[in-house]
């Protein structure tokens, strides 16, 4: 299982480009860069990472129809790629419905945006020409300059529509922060099934998820730092991440706010939702999820920015 961290996108820059240097050191796979509307962007700290690093890949999470015409997107992949080829994948979704909104979107007809974006971006890297309306766009005799290596394109998905197309069309399946390790494995399934169906090699496919993470010298103060943040998350989005993990009267009564979501994340649950572990644990920890079949986890560690470095570094020995 390849093993790479994640950025938010919601923090400081210069810690995450010191934590990027550590993976690098530390013998990780990648650095995902994560943009939501409003914070920071994708492709500017993508671009600082690979001009740091000279081995790690480097992926751009949550471009969006929303928010990028997909010749902009190509435009700045085909650069990117020209500055570290081979070095640089995205995963492109549909975005927050929340965060969508603030620009006017919202996620209708969204199979069709996200095969279309994912398509036009593909020819675009291709060197086509390009017309017409696509994923909400128009072109009239659009064309980008081709990089030599063009980036793979993976589709954020989460519901099972969305993971059949991602099978079908994409390069990879980019899951969703605060799934559960049954949803992770589910999910696998459901991907494969859709390859095969599309007579696809899964050889070239990567399903990947980003999982949020902490280390603590016990697992109770892991796993303290981590509660907050998952009871940030939509209580009824764990019906569909976490399928079973909590009592559907309960998180009836969190998402109508009679119930505080924190009051059902116990460890067992966070143990299930996220990495939580010591430094002697790791490697346990990771086998976990290691055996739902995902190939790529990009971990997001919510410990405090000082201390990733050495957290990375144990992470690289405790790797599968």
């Amino acid at each position: 299982m390849r093993l790479s961290l994640s950025f938010s996108g919601f923090g400081p820059l210069p810690p995450t480009l010191r934590a990027a240097a550590a993976a690098e050191a530390a013998g990780l796979d990648g650095v995902w860069m994560c943009e939501h509307l409003g914070f920071t962007d994708s492709v500017v700290p993508a671009a600082a990472v690979l001009a740091r690093t000279g081995r790690l890949e480097v992926g751009l999470v949550g471009p969006a129809p929303i928010a990028r015409h997909p010749a902009l997107l190509a435009m700045e992949l085909s650069s990117l790629a020209a500055l570290a080829p081979g070095r640089v994948r995205a995963q492109v979704g549909l975005g927050d419905a929340l965060l969508a909104g603030m620009l006017g979107g919202d996620h209708r007809q969204g199979l069709r945006v996200a095969r279309e974006y994912v398509d036009a971006l593909r020819r675009l890297l291709a060197g086509e020409r390009v017309d017409g309306e696509l994923a909400g766009h128009r072109f009239s005799g659009c064309a980008v300059a081709p990089p030599h290596e063009p980036p793979a394109i993976d589709l954020l998905a989460v519901r099972p529509r969305m993971l059949d197309l991602a099978g079908r069309v994409a390069d990879g399946v980019s899951l969703t922060a605060g799934a559960s390790l049954g949803y992770l494995a589910g999910a696998v399934s459901s991907v494969v099934e859709a390859l095969a169906q599309a007579r696809r090699d899964r050889a070239d496919f990567r399903i990947s998820a980003t999982v949020l993470g902490s280390i603590g010298e016990d697992e109770e103060s892991a796993a303290a730092m981590l509660r907050p943040i998952l009871a940030g998350f939509s209580p009824s989005g764990f019906e569909v991440t976490a399928p079973g993990l909590f009592d559907p009267t309960a998180l009836a009564d969190a998402q109508a706010g009679r119930l505080r979501m924190a009051e059902l994340l116990t460890p067992a649950a966070l143990c299930e939702l996220a990495l939580v572990a010591t430094p002697s644990t790791l490697p346990e920890a990771l086998a976990r999820l290691a055996a739902t079949g995902i190939d790529e986890v990009a971990l997001g560690l919510v410990n405090p920015p000082e201390l990733l470095p050495g957290l990375v570094e144990s992470l690289g020995t405790a790797r599968p």
